[in-house]
């Protein structure tokens, strides 16, 4: 079997532990008639300690249901752990092997699976209808409408990252960057050359005595570890030895080998176009004729295995998805689609037009090609423009510094910033902890991975950063890809919230010396959850930032500020559950009434859910979700009034003001590791507060591919909000180039302020913005908070605020809750851009030369691609 080879090839987990190797629905072993089904219950959590802890408290009566919902890290928490009906003898061998003398009610004893380290409880079938739901509301498959339908996952990543997990390492390897970089690369090398060898032609006894199913599924596992690498010509002959013996030994699970190299030839055709490297236009959504591939021979292979498996599974709508885009991919779409199959063009359209956004990264020289990663915006060099880093999931991928150059141009200086030494990073944020006047960065890392340690990049006001974690205090490795600065306690210092996955959360209070103390558990907000956003808001407008954690797998938690470094868990009374799978979250005051909402995101790893919001077909999966901020220290779901009930997988995600009307739109970043999660990212347009429409189409900002970190900044000092959005997926095979989506303008007012605190921190993070307009007679106020925006991706501090059209500034309120001071400021002109410090009686106005994206370099091009007759006029 395959776990002779010492648990290296057993390298492809399911999303729900009691599938074997390869696929998680279609294949399982022929079941022992002896066996009798079982009620199966699971926790998994990362490490054999934790594993050890949480048995030791199950022994002594904690509920397993409870714990499962608190503390595992399957996607099963959210049920109780609840796996459903199953026979033994369809279970993985090493769960099998855990159960086996098990009696039903009992516990087994810690066993080591892919993903983590697993407890079983097995109970009689029909035991659980009676069991208790949490006591939150967030919906469980127990209440639930249906059961959501996970996507095909084909690319590489639970592979690898299973091996990364297993592999031994060197004692600190974990707190170097360089080293994690060399030992991910080593645990590379080593699953793919044991896979080769047990696969390599000729005679080989251990590859011959496989049963049919483990010699398929090593075939499989083969195929990924060159689909992480992007190596599809290697990758697809293992997938097709995989379909040749299901073909003939495993009909049942002939169909996802369908689908499988459905998706490799698909991936393969988009990679040897250069969809990845150059996109242009050719992957937003919906993709025309004009975007149809040069070399269509493996899209057309792709469309081939669609169609096939649609033979037989004619309903399946995640087959049907694919299918429409491999069309989309030869120019087919929609004419040549069968019509049973089709997405109609309907389906993608824009209710209104906002104007077609650019992708301009290129010739404004901001070429970053990488995995999934984060992106900050921000004047790093105190010059009034704004520079951009950004960031890589890959353990060996660069942190990148692009130099503003003040002409619409950018050129990266990563060796000169001193970046060196920093690879790594799934997330990244600005802020100036030290209060000299300079942007820090911090770089967080082990989202979704094992611990790992942070980056704490203290900028020294000439361009250059060094690395001061281990001095501050914050070289604790740990699993996170999310954080905010926020000053707890208004002593002018920034603090920091980290949420983990499966660890405590921590909570870093700024000892003002350069340091930092961990006092969360005496704060009371060291809870452990698979965290995947934080964000901190003043929602009761006391003067106090409060704090809102989104997990994974439970409900999430809203702390109140208890004004003594403690905070109190409210979510339950204050009616903000979350969605249960929450990812992106953030605070802001969506219909400027002057109380900070909440918005969070599901992220359910659901192709078909994301279809069924394009074909408006009922959900199974929870929608995004939107608070409103009733103003008594509660909240009310207004997700369905307002629009926003939808599904779409995002990860990063982030707002601001795209047509200067006041009202904050949100842009998301959709997608999940598979080769197989194809969607756009998608642009909702706010409309004054009432209602979110979806402007993705008519923007032209709908990219197929993998989204992470977002910004929202006016790269061109023209009052516009540009798009710069970090593209890229969690496998080597999966980068892609950044985009910058240029804002074509509005035609509408705005104000752009940089505030700088004196008693509050010197980047004003938290400081609370009112300004009052009146637009053609109507009076009203816009409602803004400093800060970067959401918890994936950051937004430059220095804040933009749209004013609508035909605007006339009547009053504009700086309220500073360190030293609980406001400041009035009227008769201030329209655009343009102002400086205001903490207790100034006066603003300063702020130079800022406007520019084109891509300056000379774009005219130039853009001028080469005129006829000749119109260019030589031109001259």
């Amino acid at each position: 079997m395959l776990s002779n080879l010492g648990g290296v090839t057993r390298l492809f987990p399911c999303l729900v532990l009691l599938c074997p190797l390869l696929f998680s629905q279609s294949t399982v072993r022929p079941a022992d008639a002896r066996s009798q089904p079982v009620a199966l219950r699971i926790i998994v959590v990362s490490t054999r300690e934790k594993a050890a802890d949480v048995l030791s408290r199950l022994r002594k009566g904690d509920d397993f249901a409870t714990v499962a919902r608190r503390e595992s890290i399957d996607p099963s928490a959210a049920e109780g752990g609840l796996l459903g009906e199953v026979s033994p003898s369809a279970l993985r061998p090493e769960l099998r092997d855990a159960l086996a003398g098990v009696a039903r009610g009992q516990l087994s004893e810690i066993v080591k699976v892919p993903t983590g380290f697993a407890i079983l409880k097995p109970e009689d079938p029909g035991a659980t209808a009676t069991v208790t739901p949490p006591t939150s509301s967030v919906p469980t498959a127990l209440n639930s409408v249906g059961s959501v339908k996970l996507v095909f996952s084909l690319g590489g990543l639970e592979q690898t990252e299973y091996g990364f997990s297993s592999l031994e390492k060197p004692d600190g390897w974990d707190r170097n960057p360089r080293r994690i970089c060399q030992v991910r690369q080593a645990s590379l090398d080593h699953q793919r050359q044991t896979l080769d060898d047990l696969l390599a032609p000729g005679s080989n006894a251990q590859r011959d005595s496989l049963p049919a199913l483990d010699l398929m599924d090593a075939y499989y596992a083969s195929g990924e570890t060159y689909s992480y690498e992007g190596n599809m010509d290697l990758a697809i002959p293992r997938y097709q030895q995989a379909y040749e013996v299901a073909a003939s030994q495993a009909p049942q699970a002939l169909q996802k080998n369908e689908e499988a190299l459905g998706v490799a030839y698909l991936h393969k055709s988009e990679m040897e176009n250069g969809l990845y490297r150059a996109p242009g236009d050719r992957c937003l959504n919906p993709m025309s004729r004009a975007s149809a591939f040069t070399n269509q021979k493996d899209s057309k292979i792709a469309i081939q295995h669609f169609l096939k498996y649609l033979e037989k599974q004619p309903d399946e709508i995640e087959v049907r998805w694919l299918l429409n885009f491999a069309f989309m991919t030869v120019g087919g779409y929609p004419d040549q689609v069968p019509p049973e199959y089709l997405i109609p063009p309907s389906a993608f359209e824009s209710p209104e037009n906002l104007g077609r956004f650019h992708d301009v990264a290129e010739q404004a020289g901001l070429s970053s090609f990488s995995m999934a990663g984060g992106v900050i915006v921000d004047d790093f060099e105190n010059n009034g423009r704004y520079d951009v880093v950004t960031s890589s999931m890959d353990s060996c991928g660069p942190l990148r510094y692009f130099h503003n150059n003040g002409d619409g141009t950018f050129v990266e200086q990563s060796s000169k910033a001193g970046f060196g030494d920093q690879v790594g990073g799934l997330n990244i944020m600005q802020a100036d902890y030290n209060n000299d006047g300079c942007l820090d960065i911090l770089v967080l890392r082990g989202g979704w991975e094992i611990p790992q340690r942070k980056s704490l990049l203290r900028n020294n006001c000439d361009g250059t950063f060094t690395d001061v974690t281990a001095a501050a205090g914050l070289d604790q490795p740990s699993s996170t890809q999310t954080a905010v600065w926020v000053d707890i306690n208004n002593d002018g210092l920034l603090d920091l919230f980290v949420g983990n996955e499966s660890q405590p959360a921590q909570l870093f209070l700024n000892k003002g010396d350069g340091t930092f103390e961990d006092i969360a558990a005496g704060a009371g907000v060291n809870r452990v959850m698979f965290t995947k956003g934080v964000t901190a808001g003043d929602y009761d407008n006391d003067g106090f930032m409060d704090l809102y954690v989104s997990n994974l797998n439970g409900a999430n938690f809203l702390y109140h500020n208890n004004h003594d470094n403690t905070f109190t868990e409210v979510s339950q009374s204050a009616a903000v559950p979350g969605p249960g799978r929450g990812f992106a979250t953030w605070f802001f005051d969506y219909d400027n009434d002057g109380f900070p909402d909440i918005f969070v995101t599901s992220y359910f790893l659901s192709l078909d859910e994301t279809a069924r919001t394009y074909l408006k077909l009922p959900h199974n999966a929870e929608t995004l979700k939107l608070y409103h901020n009733q103003g008594d220290g509660t909240f009310r779901d207004v997700t369905q009034e307002v629009g926003l009930d939808r599904v779409y997988m995002p990860m990063g995600s982030n707002f601001g003001d795209i047509d200067n009307d006041g009202f904050l739109d949100i842009f998301l970043g959709t997608g999940n590791p598979s080769y197989a999660s194809l969607k756009p990212s998608v642009l909702l347009h706010n409309q004054a507060g009432k209602r979110f429409v979806d402007a993705t189409a008519s923007t032209g900002t709908g990219e197929w591919h993998k989204g992470h970190g977002v910004a929202f900044a006016d790269l061109e000092n023209r009052g516009d909000e540009d798009l710069i959005f970090e593209v890229g997926g969690a496998t080597r095979g999966d980068a892609h180039t950044l985009r910058v989506f240029e804002n074509p303008g509005h035609g509408n007012d705005w104000i752009s302020l940089k505030l700088v605190g004196k008693k509050s921190n010197r980047a004003a993070i938290g400081a609370r913005i009112k300004v009052t307009v009146e637009n053609n007679g109507q009076k009203r106020s816009i409602y803004r908070t400093v800060g970067s925006g959401g918890s994936f991706g950051a937004s430059p501090l220095q804040q933009h605020i749209g004013l609508g059209k035909d605007a006339r500034i009547l009053d504009m309120e700086i309220w500073w809750p360190a030293s609980n001071t406001r400041q009035h400021f009227a008769g201030v002109k329209k655009n343009q851009f102002l400086e205001i410090h903490e207790f100034a009686q006066e603003y300063a106005k702020l130079d800022r030369k406007p520019v084109r994206l891509g300056g000379a370099r774009r005219d130039a091009t853009e001028a080469a691609k005129q006829p000749p007759a119109i260019r030589a006029a031109q001259n």
